[in-house]
């Protein structure tokens, strides 16, 4: 449990380091946002090459080490589905998909994964991921997050 904290804190400090080099202009890209969980950043360039509906709004990773992407998406899948069927704003649905990944019940459910956990209100949140790779998205890493929203 202590390793989580540091990576957590080191993920933070990482992530606020890029984001300040950003800001000076030490590159043009924009930074991703800081997430608690532990992030894994392309270079500036291969964050330009993917657009549309495969670009990774952020990483996560799931208790087993799943890699769970949140893509761009679109009305069926992604943080555009998410928006547009469940709006909130990113910092909590940022934080709640990562506590849920992190602390959640996990059911598989056909070719997806569904994640249950309670938020610090009361509320149950869940996310509902996939493995699968598609070959669209041109870099060899899955869907990731179909859905995720308080119930």
């Amino acid at each position: 449990m202590m390793m989580w904290g540091k990576q957590r804190i080191l993920a933070g400090i990482l992530s606020a380091s890029v984001a300040s080099a950003g800001f000076l202009g030490v590159f043009t890209a924009p930074a991703q946002a800081a997430t608690v969980s532990q992030v894994r950043m392309a270079s500036p360039a291969a964050q330009k090459s993917v657009v549309g509906k495969w670009h990774i709004r952020n990483s996560f990773f799931g208790k087993n080490g799943e890699d769970v992407p949140l893509r761009q998406g679109d009305l069926k899948f992604g943080y555009t589905h998410i928006q547009d069927k469940h709006p909130e704003d990113d910092t909590s649905l940022l934080g709640w998909i990562d506590d849920t990944l992190e602390d959640g019940k996990y059911e598989k459910d056909g070719g997806s994964t569904v994640v249950r956990n309670r938020t610090a209100t009361g509320k149950m949140f869940r996310v509902v991921f996939t493995e699968r790779e598609d070959d669209a998205s041109k870099d060899g890493r899955p869907v990731g997050i179909i859905t995720a929203f308080l119930e």
